[in-house]
């Protein structure tokens, strides 16, 4: 299924070259029945929450794997869930299709061979990222921080792209960000003419995923060009950085211990100066190992 251009994030020209790369892969990584069945149902009206909750138990796997994580500490549900069909009314239709497209992706894009990724590694960065970037946004009051989570896990699908492809040039580009995913992405710019970043938003795109998280997604290093989730944006990118210097969620065996923040980010938003990650961290290692066990075990 191809997406409509007018839902494509916009680059310069090497956007053609991004999405002939996004084009050849789809069929290795293609968005599963249920994510294109669920996004069809959140576009009908007449749609129920037990026509939801159908469509993901023709699924055993996956339906395990959303009740376990729906019942961890992650959730923080006072009652235990049973059924699809409670924690689509717990949940509501649009977070529960975010995670099952997350859960889904992980499947998909584990798929994808390179000898210059490290897939422990990887969705370890993913998962920690996405931690603590739902523990910032609840930091900062954001309406339904849980958004960030999803959009965390993923953050960084292009990357996955780019090795498999282009697996000199990764290795290449990694060795000199030594954990620095901001120079990362700058250097695969050059080498590439766009980045991880553009990359994952092209193929989230064609995974039908809100244009909110494509965007995030996409202008996760550069939160200043987001148009449709700025803040969204600003919060991955502070989140990445955190990732990045903790040693648990590093992105590669490097740790950045001199990466920086954005001021700009910063004030973006609201964070003052001195702003001071360790509490957050805290809070994210608790969760962590539980949420790294339920979503890639």
């Amino acid at each position: 299924m191809s997406t409509p251009a007018q839902a494509l994030p916009q680059f310069s020209p090497a956007t053609r070259i991004a999405q002939t790369l996004v084009d050849d892969l789809s069929p290795i990584v293609s968005p599963p029945d249920v994510c294109l069945k669920l996004n069809e149902l959140l576009g009908d009206e007449r749609a129920s929450l037990e026509d939801f909750a159908s469509v993901v138990m023709r699924d055993p796997a996956l339906t395990a794997r959303l009740l376990r994580l729906v019942n961890s500490s992650f959730y923080g549900l006072r009652s235990r869930v049973d059924t699809v069909s409670r924690a689509v009314a717990l949940l509501g239709m649009r977070e529960l299709q975010k995670l099952v497209c997350a859960v889904s992706a992980i499947e998909k894009f584990s798929r994808l061979s390179s000898a210059v990724t490290n897939m422990n590694a990887f969705w370890r960065h993913g998962v920690y990222a996405g931690l603590m970037a739902q523990a910032l946004a609840k930091r900062l009051h954001v309406l339904h921080p849980e958004r960030l989570f999803v959009a965390g896990v993923m953050h960084d699908i292009g990357t996955l792209l780019v090795n498999h492809r282009y697996p000199e040039i990764a290795e290449e580009t990694i060795r000199a960000a030594r954990g620095d995913e901001q120079l990362l992405r700058q250097l695969e710019a050059e080498e590439l003419g766009f980045d991880h970043a553009q990359l994952g938003g092209l193929m989230l795109a064609n995974w039908r995923l809100p244009a909110t998280i494509v965007d995030a997604i996409t202008w996760h290093h550069e939160p200043g060009r987001a148009e449709l989730s700025p803040v969204d944006a600003a919060i991955l990118n502070v989140a990445d950085v955190i990732a990045n210097f903790s040693g648990t969620g590093s992105f590669s065996e490097f740790v950045a211990a001199n990466a920086e923040f954005d001021p700009g980010v910063f004030r973006q938003l609201g964070l003052p100066d001195t702003f001071d990650a360790d509490a957050l961290m805290d809070e994210v290692d608790r969760q962590f190992v539980e949420s790294i066990y339920l979503l890639v075990t």
